[in-house]
């Protein structure tokens, strides 16, 4: 698993999207600059533009988040396909 992270980590701070399928997407996306305010003096300060890494489902992880917990043959297939997906970059 910290493989895994590692690899996801550098792929995407290098600025390459992480795709596995049946799984999701990991990326950096860009977030605009902004004002914002201090907590403590509640001076307006701006806050600049900052790269922050997200994460979008995708199909197969949506539906078997919306079936019962029960559904262990979709967990399984997911978690298969992830796999396999795996290797087959390695």
């Amino acid at each position: 698993m910290n493989a895994f992270v590692e690899a996801i980590t550098y792929y995407i701070s290098e600025g390459t999207p992480v795709h596995i399928s049946n799984f999701g997407t990991f990326e950096v996306r860009k977030r605009a600059a902004r004002v914002s305010h201090d907590v403590h003096s509640r001076e307006k300060i701006l806050v600049g533009e900052q790269n922050i890494p997200v994460f979008r489902a995708g199909k197969a992880l949506k539906l078997a988040t919306k079936q019962e917990l029960s559904d262990e043959d979709m967990v399984i297939e997911t978690l298969s396909n992830m796999i396999l997906e795996v290797q087959q970059h390695d």
